[in-house]
């Protein structure tokens, strides 16, 4: 049977966990003792960037036992396993162990009650992962350290993607790769699934793959007619459809700052735009990302009296 490839080369590692510097330093300095080994929340709102794989590096590394689990199980989101499986295997003695417990945002609440107090008393270290942190309970994320998981960066999934089919003979050109990495939005192990994929097609048929891959753009120019000019929700929101959140808004910045539109509708677009780009990195719904950016695209902005007034007339643009 051939072996998946997002798992044949997951990182060993640290040094190999693409796209993740910015956590190397606090990471090393558990690995080198020079600080304690703490219960963690490893967060992203896009999946493979790492979370799981630096978990299971860091059991790897430090000589622990790792007891993986996955939440979006009916079987393991509940709070009989919580009371049941998790508690007694937390009491057992031994500090030198770690449980993985993915997708710990798919926990019931009651699971999550429990589980606070399973940490609070548990004899070895917790690493929970999550897409969206707003589903896991304050009282959880009080007791563990939040590390967030950026999305890897197209260069970095391109490299990566290069390196592999170097090593599996994979013949194709650098921009098919960027095809790749670009379709999936900085997760890095969809990514290798899809050359994978891609690597067990003749020409003709990986050619139609990599062109069902590439998103069909949003008419950037029509939603923020719809948006600035008509102040039409529901028409602004069927040219977002379906697409990728972060990805179609930053698009549609894009879009808006290199037009020709005046400095005022720039301003709302870009208002509109750092909202989202917030409540994305705090883990709130996607969806409700989208339709609360279109609705701050939609929305005028506010009159202003006196000098501010003044001043926004000469000018053109909001100070």
């Amino acid at each position: 049977m051939t072996e998946v490839w997002s798992q044949k080369y997951r990182p060993k590692e640290l040094i190999d966990i693409a796209g993740q510097d910015h956590l190397f330093s606090e990471i090393k300095a558990l690995l080198n003792d020079n600080a304690p080994m703490q219960h963690f929340l490893f967060y992203s709102p896009e999946a493979g960037v790492g979370k799981t794989t630096l978990a299971r590096l860091l059991a790897d590394k430090l000589g622990f036992q790792l007891f993986s689990y996955n939440a979006s199980s009916k079987h393991e989101r509940g709070i009989d396993f919580v009371e049941e499986e998790l508690l007694p295997m937390s009491r057992n003695g031994n500090y030198r162990q770690i449980y993985l417990l993915d997708e710990a945002d798919q926990l019931t609440g009651a699971a999550q009650a429990a589980l606070k107090g399973v940490i609070e008393n548990a004899q070895g270290y917790f690493i929970l992962t999550c897409n969206d942190l707003s589903k896991v309970s304050r009282w959880l994320q009080s007791r563990c350290r939040t590390l967030t998981f950026n999305p890897i960066p197209e260069d970095d999934a391109v490299g990566r993607l290069a390196l592999i089919a170097t090593l599996e003979g994979v013949v194709i050109t650098p921009p098919e790769l960027g095809v790749l990495a670009k379709a999936h939005n900085g997760d890095l192990r969809n990514s290798i699934n899809a050359l994978q994929a891609f690597a067990g097609l003749d020409k003709n048929d990986g050619e139609k793959f990599l062109l069902s891959l590439a998103p069909q753009k949003i008419d950037a120019n029509s939603f923020l007619k719809s948006c600035v000019g008509e102040s039409d929700y529901e028409k602004a929101m069927t040219y977002m459809g379906d697409r990728p959140t972060r990805q179609t808004i930053n698009s549609i910045f894009s879009y808006a700052v290199n037009s020709t539109a005046k400095p005022a509708a720039k301003m709302r677009i870009i208002e509109a735009v750092v909202q989202s780009e917030r409540d994305l990195l705090i883990g709130v719904n996607e969806d409700i990302v989208k339709h609360n950016f279109v609705v701050l695209c939609c929305t005028p902005p506010p009159l202003y009296t006196g000098e501010r007034a003044e001043r926004i007339s000469k000018q053109g643009v909001l100070l």
